[in-house]
This record gives structure tokens, C-alpha cells and sequence, in this order.
């Protein structure tokens, strides 16, 4: 098994000169502190996110230069349910609705609510007119509250007198 404990960057769109074997993940568990999976190359690795930042799409968690391999996050595309809030007042209510089901939300650079599809939340949008759309997309990063962080142990105890 591989072992990583740092993201090493993002490859973002740019060609790599090794071979890239993709760690397919589902949108959830791009927040998860540790991962043990296997790659689309069948290769076991497990991963400890020691940083407060969540895994994105490109982001470079093992790199091998003798062997010529990296292996890069790659987020699942799921349907989502997509809508642009007309005004203040409609963007309240629906954050509002989101938050009391304690849905993750993403607010993209054009403005539009993107959160997982649920169907009950799909049909009290439609109710309420906020026109809501059902699409295959990637969701790449949520706006959730981090509630606990992890601190590595000091190895040295201090005392105040």
C-alpha cells in the first residue's frame, strides 16, 4: 500500500509527463481526513489529510519518479440540483431550506446554488418558483462549517507557574 499525508498541488488541466492513475472519489468523501481506496490502475493507497483543506478535482497525492506514476483525485460527477436565486429574498429562503436539512451547498462563480440532488427539496423549490434544474455534475467543494480540526500532539509539555 502507497501512503500519503500532504496534498502535493493540483495538475489542474496540464498535461503530466508520467502516467496519471486517478483516485475516483464521490464529492463526500472529498472531506474526509482518511481515505483507503484503490485506484482506477488497482493501486492500494491510504491517504491522512494532515492540512484544513478539502481534496479537489486535480489534486496530486502520490507522485513516484522512479516508477514514472502519480495518482491524482478525480471527483465522481453526480445529479445535482442546480437553480439561480432571482434575488435576496429567494436566495434567503433557499439557504434557509438547505440549512435545516443540513444539506451541503456549493455557490458557484455564476452565482448559482448547487447542492446533491434530493427529490423533496427539488419539489418544495419548484413549489416556491425557484425554477430548479436537475444536472450531472461535478461538485467539487461545499461550504461546510468545520466544526473540529485535528492538532497533532506536542511532544513537549509546558507548565506555568
Amino acid at each position: 500500500m502507497l501512503i500519503a499525508r500532504t496534498i502535493l498541488g493540483n495538475i489542474g488541466k496540464d498535461p503530466q509527463p508520467m502516467e496519471v492513475d486517478f483516485l475516483l472519489l464521490e464529492w463526500f468523501d472529498t472531506t474526509k481526513r482518511i481515505i483507503r481506496a484503490i485506484t482506477e490502475g488497482g493501486r492500494e493507497i491510504g491517504f491522512k489529510n494532515l492540512t484544513s483543506r478539502q481534496l479537489s478535482d486535480g489534486d496530486l497525492l502520490y507522485r513516484d519518479q522512479d516508477l514514472g506514476f502519480c495518482i491524482v483525485v478525480q471527483i465522481l460527477p453526480c445529479s445535482c440540483l442546480v437553480f439561480r436565486a432571482a434575488g435576496p429574498k429567494q436566495m434567503a429562503y433557499a439557504c434557509f431550506e438547505i440549512g435545516n436539512r443540513h444539506i451541503p451547498i456549493f455557490i458557484n462563480d455564476q452565482q448559482e446554488v448547487i447542492t446533491a440532488f434530493e427529490k423533496p427539496l427539488f419539489d418544495l423549490f419548484t413549489r416556491r418558483g425557484l425554477q430548479p434544474k436537475i444536472e450531472h455534475r461535478v461538485i467539487e467543494r461545499t461550504s461546510t462549517l468545520v466544526m473540529h480540526q485535528y492538532n497533532p500532539v506536542q511532544k513537549k509539555i509546558s507548565l506555568q507557574l
